[in-house]
């Protein structure tokens, strides 16, 4: 069985998912590998596992946007006609900065239509994939979940070195947003917010590479309105080796998610054990009711001063028991998934 995935192992160093994903499925036989157009063209494989769709309607310019989704849909064209099948991993239900909107609706009545299968991380992801997207009842549906990260990223240090490796007070309350910056992430929202709420002796750390120059500079100008407050940016990419520092500083990882569906984010601050506070969209109740409500947190509507006071008490103060992932093994993930490709 020859699988083409997008992404495989080319994104690890940006999110491991799929690469851990995809080493289990090729220690248990099977010849996946990147997708590239060359690839896509050449040796296109018996199935193509895409986790991404999206990325071709990610970039701010339209004609880039345009031009990328064409040559994917001419792609895949092609490859369906050389008998291909097609399976669709659901991380999101569009691109959630949502740049060019005709163009997505157009893409997406397109995709959902050419494709043979689905894989939904979670129970909610898949019912709300369907309310948007109806075409999808008509496929074979799975639910498998996002694994874990642990072993993915050292957890070596203790909270105090952590603190001080970033030159933070042991007794300052921390709150950490963590991951790649973009627009629909709310990160300059929650600097106001932060800023607002004026909480003595806090921190906010900002961790993560920015999509792009606007977000960076919308980011930074933001920080420096905010100068009462105790901001502290790290934007780039954080090592592997340093995400440990980020997360184990952290008392709360804060995720204003304007949109979402599934976030990768919550599944890293639990392996790390960190609670964490996200608004109720998507499928973060089911991570609630997953985890318990003493690991994660529910906001409705927009994130408050008061909703980051109430949020940050609660992380320090709730006593919480160590967080079970062991159903979020990759290996067993991978064997269900290897499932699906031989139904296909």
């Amino acid at each position: 069985m020859r699988v083409l995935a997008w992404p495989a192992f080319r994104k690890a160093a940006a999110n491991p998912h799929a690469a851990l994903l995809a080493g289990e499925l090729r220690a248990l036989g099977v010849d996946i590998s990147d997708w590239t157009p060359v690839r896509a063209l050449v040796r296109p494989g018996q199935l193509w596992h895409i986790h991404l769709p999206e990325t071709v309607v990610y970039r701010r310019s339209r004609l880039v946007a345009w031009s990328e989704t064409l040559a994917f849909v001419l792609l895949l064209t092609l490859a369906r006609w050389r008998g291909t099948k097609m399976l669709w991993t659901i991380h999101d239900l569009g691109s959630n900065d949502q740049h060019h909107p005709r163009l997505e609706e157009w893409y997406w009545r397109w995709y959902v239509r050419h494709i043979d299968a689905v894989i939904a991380l979670s129970r909610d992801g898949l019912r709300l994939a369907l309310a948007r997207r109806p075409a999808l009842a008509a496929l074979p549906q799975h639910v498998i979940p996002h694994g874990h990260y642990r072993g993915a990223y050292p957890s070596e240090l203790d909270r105090g070195t952590a603190r001080r490796q970033l030159g933070i007070p042991d007794d300052a309350a921390v709150i950490l947003n963590f991951g790649l910056i973009r627009p629909y992430k709310n990160v300059p929202h929650l600097i106001r917010t932060f800023a607002d709420a004026a909480i003595a002796r806090s921190v906010l750390l900002i961790a993560g590479k920015p999509f792009d120059q606007a977000i960076e500079q919308e980011i930074e100008a933001t920080a420096r309105a905010a100068s009462a407050a105790d901001v502290r940016l790290q934007l780039g990419h954080i090592a592997t080796e340093d995400v440990q520092r980020y997360f184990l500083a952290a008392d709360l990882v804060a995720l204003p998610y304007r949109r979402i569906l599934n976030s990768g984010a919550v599944i890293l601050a639990l392996g790390f054990g960190r609670p964490v506070l996200v608004p109720d969209k998507g499928s973060m109740a089911e991570h609630q009711e997953d985890y318990g409500d003493r690991w994660v947190r529910l906001y409705h509507g927009e994130l408050g001063p008061e909703d980051l006071k109430g949020a940050l008490a609660w992380a320090r103060e709730t006593p919480r028991p160590a967080i079970d992932l062991g159903h979020l093994e990759w290996s067993a993930l991978a064997v269900r998934t290897r499932d699906v490709y031989e139904s296909l």
